[in-house]
């Protein structure tokens, strides 16, 4: 994964106005973890990513947090579908 492959991902979120899934590698943890982030809030998640990780996608403070995937999904949430 590159920086490229985190921005065609959020275009294409974008076009389909889904929310997107980060799958990060953490250290400590025995599986991946999965950030889901919705729609409305893809502009500044992707700021963050830029500013957060490097060309290859491992964050600049620490080496061993990578982003391993990163893809469009859908995902239920009442609060996002406007029920209470």
């Amino acid at each position: 994964m590159t920086r490229k492959d985190l921005e065609n991902a959020f275009e294409e979120a974008k076009e389909n106005k889904s929310a997107i899934c980060a799958e990060i590698e953490m250290p400590g943890q025995l599986t991946n973890e999965l950030i889901i982030n919705s729609y409305e809030a893809l502009d500044n998640k992707l700021n963050y990513y830029l500013k957060t990780y490097d060309e290859n996608l491992v964050h600049c403070m620490n080496d061993r947090i990578k982003i391993m995937d990163i893809y469009p999904c859908e995902y239920y949430h009442p609060k996002f579908k406007g029920d209470k």
